[in-house]
């Protein structure tokens, strides 16, 4: 037995734009109240057993459900946890292969080039630095 309730009501926001919120509250029952099982059990002597066996059934689906969501949730964390740390691995390889090819280029005379590389690399690296630190204060 599912019943659905709805509510919506009209707010404005800080900049004072007409906002719309939305609430839905499903509440989903596996079995019938007491008082319709009565009235079934009227009809046919059998139909509490079955729709017993029925919401056993369900429930162990939707528990089976949500064990695998969860599964699929943690490896899909595990992967991205992965795939960030080779990326920030990778990327300060490369961050110290531009300063060394800055070093390089002033070592050999080429100090305008190696200047803009090296400036270049440093200014990059503070601004996602930056950046990094300014999202994760604002996730908190």
């Amino acid at each position: 037995m599912t019943r659905l309730q709805r509510s919506d009501r009209m707010a404005k926001n800080q900049r004072g734009e007409a906002v719309v919120e939305q609430n839905l509250s499903i509440d989903d029952y596996l079995l019938p109240s007491a008082a319709e099982l009565e009235k079934l059990k009227e009809v046919d002597q059998n139909i509490v057993v079955w729709i017993m066996a029925r919401a056993e059934q369900e429930q162990n689906a939707r528990l089976s459900w949500n064990k695998t969501q969860e599964e699929i949730m943690r490896f899909d964390i595990r992967k991205t946890h992965r795939f960030n740390f080779v990326a920030l691995v990778f990327t300060f390889i490369l961050f110290i292969f531009v300063i060394a090819a800055a070093v390089y280029c002033i070592s050999n005379g080429l100090n305008v080039e190696g200047t803009i590389l090296g400036g270049t690399a440093i200014i990059t690296g503070i601004i996602f630095f930056l950046q990094t630190s300014i999202k994760n204060r604002d996730k908190k």
